[in-house]
């Protein structure tokens, strides 16, 4: 695997790249702009590429970009949809000029319609955008907590979702281990680790599993509340982690860390743990801060 942060926004695009490749990162994952807001930031492609430029002059591969929270394709408001496809597009433009091989996505919400509407109307809505994004961008869609009227909180759904547009544009998976856990899925054990990997091949595929975000999580299996933590500090627990991370997963896949206080030494305590689940060794990595 490949070993990654979400990088923080703030210190500026170089010295964060340079500080996660320093750490021992071969992956990041960013926001290509404010991540709450409906604009975007000016499309300056010169910029774009010089980032794109340090990311490949620190060994840093693939870059994945993820999508702003407010972009909701289940909108039963016309012009909240609106802008929610408005905004997509350009994140996948930006991803294009960053040369980031993949979006994540959160499938959003139905609220204001029942499950079903919400589901055709999401799919609707990408069957119809999917052609307006750059052929170089993968779209993953994430799966979610579960919570209240969100998508995607059962891996059955999100395969539904793939197989209605396998013939359109080619989407894939980025899976959260803490939104799986707050869904049900209970992978604190090697064996509920084992039933989770036979769920994801069944309902979806291994094959279109694109990322990881690992995370452990603060709150309850089945809470359906989405409380990163740190990874050994939360209620996975190590025994799931190592089941579920030695799976022969493809050796490019990213491992992307969410977890908590990114942009401290944090980081880099749960960068050594995420080595210790897989059991490599990395000597890039320092020793234990923040315990």
């Amino acid at each position: 695997m490949r070993l990654g942060i979400h990088m923080p926004q703030k210190g500026g695009f170089e010295k964060n790249v340079e500080r996660a490749a320093q750490i021992g990162c071969q992956a990041v994952q960013i926001f290509a702009g404010n991540p709450t807001s409906w604009s975007s930031p000016l499309l300056n492609p010169e910029e774009l590429g010089k980032r794109s430029a340090i990311l490949k002059t620190n060994n840093i591969d693939p870059l994945v970009v993820h999508a702003p929270y407010l972009i909701n394709l289940s909108a039963i408001k016309k012009e909240f949809h609106q802008k929610s496809r408005k905004l997509l597009r350009e994140t996948m433009e930006r991803a294009a000029y960053l040369q980031a091989s993949f979006v994540v996505l959160h499938m959003g919400s139905h609220r204001g319609m029942d499950f079903g509407e919400g589901l055709e109307l999401f799919i609707k809505t990408l069957k119809e955008e999917s052609i307006h994004w750059p052929e170089e961008v993968q779209l993953l869609l994430e799966n979610t907590a579960g919570s209240g009227h969100s998508l995607g909180g059962s891996f059955a759904t999100v395969g539904h979702v793939l197989q209605r547009l396998e013939g359109d544009r080619s989407l894939g998976v980025c899976l959260d281990t803490a939104h799986a856990w707050a869904a049900g899925y209970n992978l604190s054990t090697a064996g509920g680790a084992e039933a989770l990997l036979q769920e994801l091949g069944r309902h979806i595929g291994m094959k279109h599993i694109k990322v990881l975000h690992v995370n452990d999580s603060a709150t309850p299996c089945g809470s359906h509340r989405d409380r990163h933590a740190h990874l050994g500090k939360g209620l996975i627990g190590e025994e799931g982690f190592k089941t579920f991370l030695r799976h022969p997963w493809p050796d490019e896949l990213p491992a992307i860390l969410e977890t908590p206080e990114n942009g401290t030494d944090w980081d880099i305590t749960n960068l050594r743990k995420l080595s210790l689940y897989l059991g490599e060794k990395q000597d890039s990595l320092s020793a234990d801060q923040g315990d």
